[in-house]
């Protein structure tokens, strides 16, 4: 779908004919997306990338960041991280091939403002990390629906490990929201209580329900994808109990905390599977336990 849209804009920018007015694009194109999110940026660079060579030339590009450099003093104003985001933005343009490799070296020794400094050296920091200019995969980090599933597994998973060592409810809220994938929470839910089980004491056991209180009451986290996030363990259960036997118990046990302290609904705490232990009933049950076998 994005792609359509680039090559629709393509041509429609090839109908206006923009002459010498064509160095105004990016430099629009970047300042808007400086004080969006991260996903507007790496939409931004696919941009720029995919206008290179019909629309608007190299030489043009590096009019462009030329003006966006010195621009950056009143940039920096309204985005205090202009400098660094101007810097991933000419690294990305170096590493998608679409300005030269010699840009960032024209400028050494000529640069006297601070913030085009900061990018220039933001820039060579990152080429340098991606082995000497080749292509970046993403400087902007996981952002917004468009990157695999398999790299959004992988950043949620780190997030929650970094999160149990620093217990930082509100770093590990903010990680999650700056992937913009609010479609995708039950996969946090999912790793969370899947770590709960695999651990061994009750550390982990704890913050995790200090997580799910913190996301449930800010709202980062919907009914809806708290109950998908469980309802994949509730399917799984049976197999994570070959390699962990306690995990009925402990899942049972966190599910009936989550639901005492206000985090889970009782849809979700009434459908937890059990096995041969007495199972949580529903107030329509008259307060009689059932017990399962399974």
């Amino acid at each position: 779908m994005f792609c359509n849209f680039n090559c629709f804009l393509q041509e429609m920018l090839k109908d206006l004919n923009l002459g010498e007015m064509k160095c105004g694009l990016p430099v629009l194109a970047v300042s808007l997306a400086l004080e969006g999110k991260a996903s507007h940026r790496e939409m931004t660079s696919k941009l720029l990338h995919d206008l290179c060579g019909t629309v608007l030339s190299i030489e043009d590009l590096a009019d462009s960041f030329d003006k966006l450099l010195q621009e950056l003093p009143e940039l920096v104003l309204d985005t205090p991280k202009a400098p660094q985001l101007m810097g991933q933005f000419i690294a990305s343009a170096v590493g998608d091939e679409i300005l030269s490799k010699t840009y960032i070296e024209s400028y050494k020794g000529t640069v006297d403002c601070e913030h085009a400094r900061a990018a220039l050296n933001r820039a060579t920091i990152l080429l340098t990390m991606s082995r000497r200019g080749r292509k970046i995969d993403s400087v902007w980090g996981a952002g917004g629906g468009q990157q695999p599933v398999k790299k959004l597994v992988k950043e949620i998973d780190m997030l929650l490990k970094e999160y149990v060592l620093s217990g930082d409810v509100s770093e590990a809220e903010r990680c999650l929201q700056e992937l913009e994938v609010p479609h995708f929470h039950h996969e946090l839910v999912y790793e969370a209580v899947l770590m709960v089980l695999e651990a061994s004491g009750d550390n982990t056991y704890k913050m995790m329900l200090q997580l799910f209180e913190s996301l449930w009451k800010s709202g980062v986290i919907t009914l809806d994808q708290m109950k998908r996030g469980f309802d994949r363990i509730y399917h799984e259960i049976p197999d994570i109990n070959l390699d962990v036997p306690h995990a009925y118990s402990v899942l049972e046990r966190f599910v009936e905390d989550g639901f005492k302290a206000g985090i889970i609904s009782k849809q979700i705490r009434d459908q937890c599977p059990s096995r041969g232990r007495k199972r949580f009933v529903s107030e329509g049950d008259g307060g009689r336990l059932k017990f399962e076998s399974y």
